[in-house]
C-alpha cells in the first residue's frame, strides 16, 4: 500500500504539475510578448502616418506665411514662391488622402473625415487670396484651423502610445509641431505689423503678443519632455543660429515697443529669417522622427530577443522535465532504503477502522517503550494518558471518519507509566474504490517543548504575582504622598470653615447675628465643604481600580492630576508651565496614566527641593498623543540614567523611595497602555516623554 502511494506521488503528481505549470507559463509569456509586439507594430504604423501628417502641416504653414505676405505686399517674389508652395501642398494633401483608404479603425476615420472636410476649404482660401478679397488675419485664421485639425490627429497618435520612452518623444514631437505652428503665425502677424501702423492694428498687436506667449509655453513644454539626445541636438543648432535668433529678437523688440518706424524693417527680410527659424524647427522634427523610429526598432528587437529566449527556456524546461523523470526513476531504487530510515526516526502508526493497531514504526516503539508485538492488534488507547479529555478523542474520530485530517497535541503514556507529548497528524487512507480502509498517524515528539512551555508559564505566573506586589507597593507609596498633598489642600478650607464658625459663635453669643451675615457665612462653609468633598472624590477616583479603557486626552488627565497637587506645588514655590500645541483623543486606562503622571511630577518636585533650585519650574508640553514633562533640576547623572526604570532602583538621596515608581510607570505605559515612556537630559534638567496610541484601542 505505501509503495504504491509513494511511487505515484513521486512520479505522476510532480510530472503533471510541472508539465502544466511550464505549459501555462510558456503560453502566458508568448501571448504577452505577442501582444506587446502587436502594439509596437501598430505604434510604428501610427508614427509613420503622423510623419506624413506633420509634413502636410509644415507645407500648410509655409503656404499660410506666403499667402499672408502676398495679401499685404502683393510683391512678385511672394507670388512666385506661393505658386510653388501650393503645388508642394497639393502633393502632401494627396499623400494624406491615401491614409483614409489605408486605415480601418472607425475612431481614427472620424478624425480623418473631419480633417479632410477642413482641408477642402484650402481651394476657397486660395481663390480669395488671388482675388485679394481676404485679409491677412483671416488667412492666418483659416490655415490655422486646418492645422489644428491635423494636430488633433497627432495628439490622437500620442495618446495611443504605451511605450514610456516613445510616448515622451511623441509628446515632445507634438509640442515642437505646435511651436512651429505658432512661429508660422508669428511670421504672418509680423508681416502685417511691419507693413502698417501699429495705431490701426491694435487687434493684430494683441494677437501677436498672445502668439509669442503661446510660443514660449510650447518651447518650455518641449524642453521638458525632450530626451538628452534631442536636447543636445537642439542646443547645437541654437548655437549655430545664434545670430539669427538675435536678429529675430531685434525685430520683435521693434514690434513690441510700438515704434512708428516699422517700415524701416523689410517684410521680406522678416519673412526669410522667420522661415529659416521654422525650417530649423522642421529639422529638429526630422531628428525626433529618426529617434522615435530608432526607439521603436530597438524595442521590437528587444521583444524578439525575449520571445526567443522564452521559447528557449520552454525547451530547456521540457528537457529538465525529462531529466527529472529519469532522476525520479533512479530515486525509486532508493525508496526502500529511505523507508527504513523513516521507520527508524518517524513516529507513525496505522490502525484499522475500529482503532486497532495494524502497523507501527520502530520510532513509535522506542518512544512508547512497547515492543512491536505488544502493540499490533491492540487498541490505540493503550498509550492514552488519563490527562487527555475524552472529548478530544471524540473530536478526533468524528474528524477522520468524515474524511478530514485531524491535527493536535496529544499526551501519551509510556509502558513505564511516564508521559510524553506528540503533535499528531491523523488522516484516513482510501482503497481503490475511494472508501476509507484505515487511518494513518504521523507524530512529532514535542515533549521537551511542552515541558519548557510549562516551566515558562509557571515563571510567568510567578513574575505576574511579583509585578502585582510591586505595583501595589507603588500605589501605596503614591497614596501616602497623595494624603500629604490632600492635607495641604485641606488646611486653607478647614481654616476658613473654622473662622466662619467662630464668627457665627461670637455673633450668636452677643446676639448680634443678623440674617444676611448668617446666610453669607453658611454659604462660605457650604462652599468650603464642597471643596473638601471634591478633594476626597478626586482621591477616590484616582486610585479606583477601573480596567475599562475610555476615550480621553492628555489635557483632561493633566487637569485631574493638577487639581490634587497644584496647592502643594505652589506652597513649595514650584511653578508649572503648560504648553498645549494640539489635543488628540486616544483610548487608554485613564487612571493608570494619571498615576504615572503624578509619579513623574512628584519625582520632579523631589529633585527640585533636594537640589534647592531657586526658580523651581516644571514644564509640560502636550502635542497630539505625546506629553513631555521636564524640570530645571539639573538632570539625571549619566552613570545612572540607564538604570532608573529598573525595579527597586532609587535616585533619592534620602533613601526614602521604594524604587518602584518609575519601574511601574514604565510597565503601565508600555504593557498596559501599549505606549512608550522615555527619558533624557535637556539643557536644564530631566525630560520624560509619554507616547500613547492614537484614536484606537491598540
Amino acid at each position: 500500500m505505501f509503495k504504491t502511494i509513494t511511487l505515484k506521488s513521486k512520479l505522476i503528481i510532480p510530472m503533471s504539475v510541472i508539465t502544466v505549470i511550464l505549459f501555462l507559463l510558456g503560453t502566458l509569456l508568448i501571448i504577452s510578448e505577442y501582444k506587446q509586439k502587436s502594439k509596437l507594430l501598430e505604434l510604428e504604423e501610427n508614427v509613420k502616418l503622423s510623419f506624413i501628417i506633420s509634413e502636410l502641416v509644415h507645407s500648410i504653414q509655409i503656404e499660410r506665411g506666403l499667402s499672408s505676405g502676398y495679401s499685404i505686399t502683393y510683391t512678385g517674389k511672394f507670388k512666385r514662391d506661393l505658386l510653388i508652395q501650393r503645388n508642394i501642398t497639393n502633393i502632401q494633401i494627396e499623400n494624406f488622402k491615401k491614409i483614409y483608404t489605408i486605415v480601418d479603425k472607425k475612431e481614427f476615420k472620424r478624425y480623418l473625415k473631419k480633417t479632410l472636410l477642413s482641408i477642402s476649404k484650402i481651394k476657397q482660401i486660395r481663390e480669395k487670396v488671388d482675388k485679394q478679397k481676404i485679409h491677412s488675419i483671416e488667412i492666418i485664421k483659416e490655415y490655422s484651423t486646418i492645422n489644428n485639425s491635423l494636430n488633433d490627429i497627432l495628439i490622437y497618435f500620442i495618446k495611443k502610445s504605451n511605450i514610456p520612452i516613445v510616448t515622451q518623444d511623441l509628446i515632445a514631437y507634438g509640442y515642437m509641431i505646435s511651436l512651429k505652428e505658432f512661429t508660422g503665425i508669428e511670421r504672418a502677424l509680423g508681416i502685417s505689423l511691419l507693413t502698417k501702423s501699429i495705431k490701426n492694428n491694435n487687434k493684430i498687436y494683441k494677437e501677436y503678443t498672445s502668439t509669442l506667449a503661446i510660443e514660449n509655453e510650447n518651447k518650455k513644454m518641449f524642453l521638458k519632455y525632450t530626451s538628452n539626445n534631442i536636447n543636445n541636438y537642439c542646443e547645437t543648432r541654437n548655437k549655430a543660429k545664434s545670430n539669427l535668433n538675435l536678429e529675430i529678437m531685434r525685430i520683435r523688440k521693434i514690434i513690441l515697443n510700438n515704434q512708428h518706424n516699422l517700415k524701416l524693417v523689410d517684410t521680406e527680410h522678416w519673412f526669410n529669417i522667420m522661415s529659416t527659424k521654422i525650417n530649423n524647427y522642421q529639422d529638429i522634427i526630422k531628428y525626433i522622427k529618426l529617434e522615435i523610429k530608432e526607439e521603436i526598432k530597438n524595442k521590437l528587437f528587444d521583444i524578439n530577443i525575449i520571445f526567443y529566449f522564452v521559447l528557449f527556456l520552454t525547451l530547456i524546461s521540457l528537457l529538465v522535465l525529462v531529466l527529472m523523470i529519469i532522476a525520479f526513476l533512479g530515486l525509486a531504487k532508493e525508496e526502500q532504503r529511505l523507508r527504513l530510515v523513516m521507520n527508524k526516526y518517524v513516529i507513525s502508526s496505522v490502525t484499522n477502522l475500529t482503532g486497532r493497531i495494524i502497523e507501527v514504526s520502530d520510532a513509535f516503539c522506542n518512544i512508547s517503550g512497547y515492543k512491536r508485538y505488544e502493540l499490533i492488534g491492540k487498541k490505540h488507547n493503550l498509550v492514552r494518558h488519563k490527562d487527555m479529555p475524552s472529548e478530544a478523542f471524540k473530536e478526533l474520530w468524528n474528524t477522520i471518519k468524515s474524511g478530514n485530517t485531524w491535527r493536535g497535541k496529544v499526551k501519551n503514556l509510556k509502558k513505564d507509566g511516564s508521559a510524553y507529548w506528540v503533535f499528531a497528524n491523523v488522516e484516513p487512507l482510501y482503497d481503490k474504490y475511494g472508501k476509507i480502509e484505515a487511518y494513518i498517524s504521523i507524530r512529532l515528539d514535542i515533549t521537551q517543548s511542552e515541558e519548557l512551555t510549562e516551566q515558562v508559564i509557571e515563571e510567568e505566573n510567578k513574575s505576574k504575582v511579583a509585578q502585582q506586589m510591586m505595583q501595589q507597593q507603588s500605589r501605596l507609596a503614591q497614596m501616602g504622598e497623595m494624603l500629604s498633598m490632600i492635607a495641604h489642600q485641606w488646611r486653607q478650607p478647614l481654616s476658613a470653615i473654622s473662622a466662619s464658625a467662630g464668627v457665627l459663635y461670637i455673633k450668636a453669643n452677643r446676639d448680634t447675628l443678623d440674617k444676611d451675615t448668617a446666610i453669607k457665612l453658611a454659604n462660605k462653609i457650604t462652599s468650603f465643604s464642597k471643596h473638601l468633598s471634591s478633594t476626597i472624590d478626586d482621591f477616590r477616583d484616582f486610585f479606583k481600580s477601573n480596567k475599562n479603557k475610555n476615550k480621553t486626552n492628555f489635557n483632561n488627565i493633566l487637569k485631574s492630576v493638577l487639581d490634587i497637587v497644584s496647592i502643594s506645588l505652589e506652597q513649595k514655590g514650584i511653578s508649572v508651565n503648560i504648553n498645549i500645541i494640539s489635543e488628540d483623543e486616544f483610548i487608554t486606562f485613564e487612571n493608570e496614566v494619571k498615576q504615572v503622571l503624578l509619579n513623574l511630577i512628584k519625582n520632579a518636585e523631589d529633585a527640585l527641593l533636594e537640589k534647592k533650585i531657586d526658580n523651581k519650574q516644571i514644564n509640560i508640553e502636550i502635542n497630539n498623543n505625546n506629553l513631555v514633562l521636564s524640570d530645571n533640576a539639573g538632570g539625571i547623572p549619566l552613570d545612572i540614567i540607564e538604570k532608573i526604570f529598573d525595579p527597586y532602583f532609587s535616585t533619592k538621596t534620602k533613601k526614602d523611595g521604594t524604587g518602584l515608581g518609575l519601574y511601574m510607570s514604565k510597565i503601565i505605559i508600555k504593557e498596559h497602555c501599549n505606549g512608550n515612556l522615555e527619558v533624557k537630559n535637556n539643557n536644564l534638567g530631566a525630560e520624560f516623554t509619554i507616547t500613547l496610541g492614537g484614536n484606537n484601542d491598540n
